[in-house]
């Protein structure tokens, strides 16, 4: 989400307590029928108000789909320390969102998710466009034995030749307290726009170019491959693919 995306992986060392801002905390929003213009009035002027010096929030609009026309409200670069801290204006910013937010709303949920930068490809793309994959992973899977093949993808994708592998990049995030519905986003940022999605947008690739697979299986071997399918076909209990826009004018990150 334009990135969602600007986050800084910070490391701590021996000895010294470094915070990490790599969460980011997600309000997915569905405007009332017939309220959607309406809601957005009511929220520039609220972000006026409130979010221009802290707590920016950068917002996406969902644009197909079962959830078109909702949108994500997005804080990132957050650590768990900044949960503890409370708004000196916090009255007034409840307040205003009771008369300005909530009443235009059908739908609103919250969810905090963790940025895994070694689980992305190219994560300092700049884009506005994107598509946006959601799994939600049975709960019995082998969260670590996935990791490892997720990040095994990004080794051999940064390998890779040709116009597609060349311009994929991605975001991926963890969904934290998500229960026994564990949930991964995927955001591929559309750098050239959603016209990039055409087969063929940047050109054939060259005959005789190795496949995913078979660079795969070079670098990690045959029964490396064929495990890794056993535990991709059994990963996933639910899928749901979208396409989404940074709304820059409903934002202020």
């Amino acid at each position: 989400m334009k990135r969602i995306l600007l986050l800084l992986l910070m490391s701590s060392t021996i000895g010294v307590y470094a915070q990490k801002t790599d969460l980011l905390s997600v309000n997915t929003v569905k405007p009332k029928k017939g309220q959607k213009m309406a809601f957005e009035a009511a929220w520039k002027q609220h972000l006026a108000k409130f979010h221009t010096t802290t707590a920016r929030v950068a917002v996406y609009e969902i644009i197909n789909g079962p959830n078109i026309s909702s949108y994500h409200v997005v804080n990132s670069g957050r650590s768990y320390a900044d949960f503890d801290k409370e708004r000196a204006d916090a009255v007034a910013h409840n307040l205003d969102l009771d008369k300005s937010f909530f009443p235009f709303l059908e739908e609103s949920t919250n969810s905090t998710y963790r940025f895994m930068d070694s689980l992305s490809l190219r994560p300092d793309t700049t884009s506005e466009k994107f598509i946006v994959t959601v799994r939600h992973q049975n709960w019995d899977l082998d969260e670590a034995a996935m990791r490892t093949e997720l990040s095994r993808s990004v080794t051999v994708q940064k390998t890779m030749t040709g116009g597609f592998w060349s311009h994929l990049s991605y975001n991926y995030f963890e969904q934290l307290y998500d229960g026994s519905d564990p949930v991964t986003v995927s955001i591929r940022a559309l750098k050239d726009g959603f016209k990039s999605l055409e087969a063929d947008y940047y050109g054939k690739d060259p005959a005789g170019l190795p496949s995913f697979r078979d660079t795969y299986s070079k670098m990690y071997g045959n029964a490396a491959w064929d495990a890794r399918t056993k535990l991709m076909d059994k990963a996933v209990a639910k899928m749901e693919v979208y396409l989404m826009k940074y709304r820059k004018d409903l934002s202020s990150q």
